[in-house]
């Protein structure tokens, strides 16, 4: 016996739809009050919908280098520099020798036959005063250099992709930094270089938001608006061996401490005043243990000696260099 409100079982239940018993039609009051329920419904699934994230602020512009300039001697058409930067990650020294342009002006790229200090390389060509040189571009793990090296119109390594995305090159009085695909071999252009990497171009760095972001000693040839040319290394305080009245010896931290290869480059697009020289175009060299610049005028003596060796040179002087 079955108890109220119990049901037997298997005993089928009329089936329901809601809001109406199968065959009776539906009140007018209920059908405008289900589409009042379904129309807030809709509006409370609109107001819940989730918003597209707000997009991510862009990154705030960094800071100039605090700079201090504490060296600055003028010699014919040769001036040299140096300042004292303080830029987030790394704090050092930035040495630039600059010579305007003009007949007055000769650029040299100085070949080696295996890596050696620059003052070695440096020490067969005897330059007339003033002068100043730079480390050039890379070499192999056989102390070959990896790219075109070009002196006196001869072609001492050839043009290689491995060499480096960039070549300096003198054209008469005019010197040029281009991408290694656009650079013209010419009669014309007897002193040519290639290294890694081509960092700046129409003024702006062209190092690219996914280059490494390691820290190192730097070297480089930038060239100015007015066509002057700047030979600057750069390295943090952390990276000096030793230190004399004209000679700073480079330790093993400068592979380790310094600008990153983006801050370089901005950085040489930056006015003096900011620690920069207004690089329209720049090429980067060997750099970290190989970064050496040597400066001699018949005023000043400053020599920024490698870690280690170079396999070859960028000479600028006031007047022609002696051939090899």
């Amino acid at each position: 016996m079955l108890g109220r409100g119990a049901r037997a079982r298997g005993a089928r239940m009329p089936a329901l739809r809601l809001g109406a018993v199968r065959g009776m039609s539906r009140p007018r009051s209920d059908v405008s009050s289900r589409s009042m329920r379904l129309s807030i419904f809709a509006l409370i699934l609109v107001a819940c919908e989730p918003s597209a994230p707000p997009a991510s602020p862009a990154p705030p512009t960094p800071e100039p280098p605090r700079v201090e300039e504490t060296v600055r001697a003028r010699d014919s058409t040769l001036t040299l520099s140096v300042r004292r930067v303080e830029a987030e990650g790394w704090s050092g020294r930035v040495v630039v020798a600059s010579f305007s342009l003009g007949a007055g002006r000769h650029v040299t790229v100085v070949p080696s036959e295996g890596p050696r200090p620059l003052d070695a390389i440096l020490a067969e060509r005897s330059p007339p005063r003033p002068f100043a040189a730079i480390d050039g571009g890379f070499y192999d793990s056989h102390g070959a250099p990896m790219g075109l090296v070009r002196t006196g119109g001869e072609d001492r390594a050839p043009l290689t992709e491995r060499g480096g995305s960039g070549v300096f090159f003198v054209d008469g009085d005019r010197a040029r930094v281009v991408h290694r695909d656009d650079f013209q071999p010419s009669p014309s252009i007897r002193e040519a270089l290639q290294s890694v990497d081509r960092i700046v171009d129409a003024g702006a760095s062209v190092v690219s938001a996914a280059a490494s972001n390691r820290r190192a000693a730097r070297s480089a040839v930038a060239i100015d608006e007015d066509g002057a040319v700047h030979l600057a290394v750069a390295f943090d305080e952390r990276a000096v061996l030793s230190e004399g009245a004209a000679r700073i010896e480079l330790g093993p931290d400068s592979t380790r401490t310094g600008p990153t290869l983006g801050e370089w480059a901005t950085l040489l697009t930056r006015p003096a005043s900011e620690g920069g020289v207004s690089a329209r175009e720049a090429l980067g060299l060997d750099g970290g243990y190989s970064t050496s610049l040597v400066v001699k005028s018949d005023t000043r003596a400053l020599s920024v000696v490698a870690y280690r060796a170079t396999i070859n040179g960028l000479l600028v002087t006031a007047r022609p260099a002696p051939e090899e």
